[in-house]
């Protein structure tokens, strides 16, 4: 017997942690939660706004009288006065799915970010309702500032409290990031400086150490480890899952990640290659002094990503990691693929799943890179993004 026995799709929409009246639930279109990795997660929902009776809700929640209704007044003010100011700008909402009559999964919580309107001629005016997690506070504004040389892991939880989030920093980081500054105070070089907004810096901070950000709820997540790395449900062509397309692309062929680097007190040039050994599946570093540098390759292809000059033993660490991440990420995205399966909340970014009934080539682990559940008129059904993890 299946432990996610599915019946009738079903979702509860909550706004201020108040769940919504009966008669807005019943206006209700459809919803779509789309789950990204490193980006703000982002629910819709579609309203039927017959006689603009939402339209009228959500002007009076700021403040304004609305227009005259061709409702029934005494059903129309009771509409109004439920639902007053629960369309207001900045309000949380939380989403979960599932179906009935099993327990629903909270998929999402974050806050109301825009408010659109419809009027098609001939049709049935809408409204849809936009909301955002809450890492898209740290995309509002850039800023220019100096952070000295206090640790990157301080500077996250830094981001993280006036952006109003909770922080939980790997401890890898922490560390990482302490023995950085302390050699960065020592040879008086470095020093993070901030002229974007804060999700920049924070993507920047995560690429130094090889690590991957992301929030749940109100706690910002910073960590070299993903969350899991088992598959947590098996998808099988002609069952579960509906379609998929997978890709193969050259862009991955790149075997190998090098930086080209200077002494910063002798001309000395040398070259610091990564690179995946294919054959033995392991993860390979190759360090080439002076003109050898210029003629130093390995199996398959190497990318130089820039000429660097080494000012504390710090940069040589931070670079290594850069020059792994770049590398891991070219290495995954050689095999893609895009599907799509009978809505289940267990498909989330960062979710590892099995798919299974596409042959040898394609059959296999996948990591989800971006899934987006929706519910509306034609039942539940999940979207997903994958790539195949060749390099962890």
């Amino acid at each position: 017997m299946s432990i996610h026995p599915r019946y009738a799709p079903d979702f509860k929409i909550r706004i201020n942690d108040q769940e919504i009246p009966a008669a807005l639930r019943a206006a209700i279109t459809s919803v779509s939660y789309e789950d990204g990795m490193q980006a703000a997660d982002r629910v819709e929902v579609g309203l039927a706004n017959i006689n603009l009776r939402w339209l009228q809700s959500h002007i009076r929640g700021l403040g304004f009288q609305p227009f005259p209704s061709r409702v029934n007044l005494p059903v129309a003010g009771t509409i109004v006065a439920a639902t007053e100011g629960s369309f207001d700008i900045d309000n949380k909402l939380s989403l979960a799915i599932g179906y009935a009559p099993n327990p629903l999964e909270e998929m999402f919580r974050g806050e109301l970010t825009g408010v659109e309107a419809s009027f098609p001629n001939g049709g049935v005016p809408t409204m849809t309702l936009v909301a955002h997690d809450y890492l898209n506070r740290l995309s509002r504004g850039s800023y220019a500032r100096g952070f000295g040389f206090i640790p990157d892991a301080l500077i996250a939880a830094i981001l993280s409290a006036e952006n109003l989030l909770l922080p939980t920093i790997d401890p890898a980081i922490i560390a990482g990031s302490t023995a950085l500054a302390v050699l960065n105070v020592i040879f008086k070089s470095g020093g993070r400086k901030q002229t974007s907004s804060d999700l920049a810096l924070l993507e920047e901070i995560a690429k130094t150490y090889d690590a991957d950000f992301w929030v749940e709820g109100d706690v910002l997540y910073l960590s070299r480890f993903m969350k899991e790395y088992t598959p947590r449900l098996t998808l099988v062509w002609g069952q579960n899952l509906l379609d998929f397309s997978p890709r193969v692309s050259t862009i991955g062929q790149v075997a190998g990640v090098a930086a080209k680097f200077t002494l910063r007190e002798i001309p000395l040039d040398f070259l610091v290659t990564v690179f995946w050994d294919f054959d033995r599946e392991s993860l390979g570093i190759s360090i080439v002094p002076g003109d050898a540098a210029f003629s130093k390759t390995i199996v398959g292809a190497v990318k130089t990503i820039i000429n660097k000059t080494i000012a504390s033993p710090a940069d040589i660490t931070t670079s290594a990691l850069e020059i792994t991440h770049e590398l891991r990420s070219k290495i995954n995205n050689r095999l893609t693929g895009r599907g799509s399966a009978i809505g289940d909340p267990r498909i989330r970014a960062g979710a590892v799943i099995r798919l299974e009934g596409l042959g040898p080539d394609f059959s296999g682990d996948y990591r989800v890179n971006s899934a987006t559940h929706s519910i509306d008129t034609s039942g539940y059904r999940t979207t997903f993004t994958v790539s195949k993890e060749i390099l962890p």
